[in-house]
């Protein structure tokens, strides 16, 4: 299988119903993960300083030895937390605009390509289970 990780910002929420570490509820914020992830490393390290917190901000100085480059190379490091869906949304789906219904109750939006039903752009985590 292919998978292709992309970064997830910090406002975005995950929903982990079992393996989870460091959350107590099953749904959460990045930004919420990193922190509890901060502190847990914090606790254990004896020496730990406000500086050590570019870890999961804005990343520390460093050198990299990387596989395909020609020695060390010089930039940044930081820890984020990455997401690979199991599918990829419909190319259907893609770049439209959905606008919300004048009808609160209403079960599909409007679009500017055509009626999409909610339950198809809105997946509840529960959904694959």
């Amino acid at each position: 299988m292919d998978e292709q990780f992309e970064p997830l910002r910090d406002d975005e929420v995950l929903y982990v119903p079992i393996g989870r570490v460091l959350m107590s509820n099953p749904t959460f914020k990045v930004a919420e993960f990193l922190d509890a992830l901060a502190q847990a490393v914090s606790d254990r390290e004896g020496d730990w300083s406000e500086e050590n917190e570019g870890w999961f901000t804005d990343g520390l100085e460093c050198e990299a030895l990387r596989l395909n480059s020609n020695g060390w190379q010089r930039g940044r490091v930081r820890v984020r937390v990455e997401f690979s869906p199991n599918q990829r949304r419909p190319k259907a789906l893609e770049g439209r605009r959905i606008e919300k219904p004048s009808d609160p109750y209403a079960d599909s939006y409007r679009s500017d390509r055509g009626d999409i039903r909610y339950g198809d752009v809105l997946r509840l985590p529960d959904d694959d289970y």
